[in-house]
């Protein structure tokens, strides 16, 4: 798929592999009810990523929610 529809991503603080793990909310919401391509998300959440380790010295949780249609 090279493009995602209607995509939500939320980006969560935390690790997984501690006893606090990850937050459950989170501490930003992107979301496009557009026809997006795929590796402008990806960019996107790579700079998030980067920029919460170096800054903030966290982790950073991606949950990414999209539709697909199949016409």
């Amino acid at each position: 798929m090279d493009h995602f529809d209607k995509t939500r991503i939320t980006f969560h603080r935390g690790n997984a592999f501690t006893p606090e793990g990850v937050n459950k909310k989170p501490f930003a919401t992107f979301v496009i009810n557009d026809l997006v391509e795929r590796e402008l998300i990806e960019g996107l959440c790579a700079l998030m990523r980067e920029h919460v380790n170096k800054a903030h010295a966290d982790f950073c949780n991606i949950k990414l929610s999209t539709e697909d249609w199949d016409t």
